[in-house]
């Protein structure tokens, strides 16, 4: 259900998407939802570092994609719940590891290969899509499922002109 804005960026390089995701992550307050998706190097965890950075984590170096951890919890401003769906079979194995104690709290979730857990997510979150123009070229893509994330991308967008 894609019912609200969207606004489409395109990265030129890695310090291109950490802008981006810093951009963000200023933005961003507890309680948001962040869904990724996009394939293998498209960008996603190197977003994630800049959201990270734009929320207040002063040691980037932590932010890693949790594949195997499934969650990893960076201390900002707010909490950031970093999750990696990449390898789970189904929506319970998300739900098994507390996520929804997380993504219906008080940080902010961030979900890579969120197209794998859609059902865990509330009525309302961003969807940020990730595709790969060229090797050195992304096009990212923010939607507001639902209305709350509608001034988000407003913001992003005035950043940007």
């Amino acid at each position: 259900m894609d019912t609200g804005k969207k606004i489409n960026f395109r990265s030129t390089g890695v310090d291109k998407t950490l802008e981006v995701g810093r951009r963000l992550g200023r933005l961003l307050i507890a309680g948001d939802v962040i869904a990724l998706i996009g394939e293998l190097g498209a960008g996603k965890t190197t977003f994630v570092k800049g959201i990270a950075e734009g929320v207040g984590i002063k040691n980037l170096h932590i932010v890693k994609s949790p594949t195997f951890s499934l969650v990893n919890i960076y201390e900002g401003r707010v909490p950031v719940y970093h999750f990696d769906a990449y390898r789970l079979e189904d929506t319970y194995e998300m739900l098994a590891i507390g996520s929804d104690e997380m993504i219906f709290g008080e940080g902010i979730s961030i979900i890579e290969w969120a197209d794998k857990v859609l059902r865990c997510l509330p009525e309302k979150y961003m969807k940020v899509t990730f595709s790969i123009v060229s090797e050195n070229e992304r096009s990212i893509e923010f939607g507001s499922i639902g209305d709350r994330y509608d001034k988000t991308i407003d913001c992003l967008n005035c950043a940007y002109k």
